[in-house]
């Protein structure tokens, strides 16, 4: 009896230790992060597609913007190239009010009809907005131009356990974005800047909520971005797309300063 009950033992035994080494293992892969690499890929497949994205030379972006400060609803319209050139034109009434724009080298600002453009001393929030992920460039675009992407491990947001992205641009400025580990897409962005430096200088800590995702041309793209103060949590600004031209034909001329008053574009 004894020599028949040592192979059942035995093979309990070993059957203990198999479970036991499967628990291991699918415990070990359930804790495992995906690398750097990885999140960019899954990102990419998801927001790109098959589509080839080093096509788009330029992007115009037609927006309703409200903002804490303007009080009143505006439209925009917001043009980009590849090159990091932008203009974003406001309007009021149908009017343009007030134009941002940065030619690459340099930044200015236009105020009302009849009024001469001013050289922007802060050119450099323009120029950021160039290189950020979602317009022209992806996040698997970002060392190729010269930034540095590193991954920053995770954090619980609203009940999700997101991806934290640290973006360090080329010219130090440090800027995160939050991946949803399961639609892999970018929602959350947070940097500490000033949001109108124009206005006031003060820097805060600032969150973008990314939503409304609509595929545009073959890329999925956010109609909906809200901004917040993190420190007070106050409401600052929701832009809202109303449509998207993959690219438009843009003359060169109109990221270039004009010297005299010029004619208004058409929103």
């Amino acid at each position: 009896m004894s020599g028949a009950r040592a192979p059942a033992a035995a093979r309990r035994a070993a059957r203990q230790a198999l479970l036991a080494a499967c628990a291991f293992t699918l415990a070990a892969c359930a804790s495992r992060a995906p690398g750097l690499a990885e999140i960019v890929a899954h990102n990419r497949a998801v927001v790109n597609g098959a589509t080839d994205t080093s096509r788009i030379t330029s992007l115009e972006v037609d927006l309703r913007m409200k903002d804490a400060k303007a009080g009143s609803e505006l439209g925009a319209v917001y043009r980009v190239n590849r090159r990091g050139q932008m203009r974003i034109d406001i309007y009021a009434g149908g009017e343009r009010v007030y134009t941002e724009a940065f030619d690459g080298q340099q930044g200015w600002d236009l105020g009302a009809e009849g009024t001469a453009a001013t050289v922007d001393p802060h050119a450099a929030a323009l120029w950021h907005g160039t290189q950020f992920p979602g317009m022209i460039f992806g996040l698997e675009d970002l060392e190729p131009n010269g930034h540095r992407l590193e991954y920053s491990g995770r954090e619980r947001l609203g009940g999700i356990e997101y991806y934290v992205l640290r973006i360090t641009l080329s010219d130090g400025f440090v800027t995160y974005r939050y991946v949803n580990p399961t639609t892999w897409l970018i929602e959350r962005g947070r940097d500490l800047r000033a949001f109108h430096p124009a206005l006031d200088a003060h820097e805060a800590w600032i969150e973008t909520v990314y939503s409304d995702y609509r595929r545009v041309d073959g890329v999925l793209r956010p109609f909906v971005s809200t901004n917040t103060d993190l420190g007070t949590g106050a409401w600052q600004a929701t832009n809202t797309v109303e449509a998207i031209k993959v690219n438009p034909p843009l003359d060169a001329a109109i990221f270039q300063m004009p010297r005299t008053p010029p004619q208004a574009l058409k929103p």
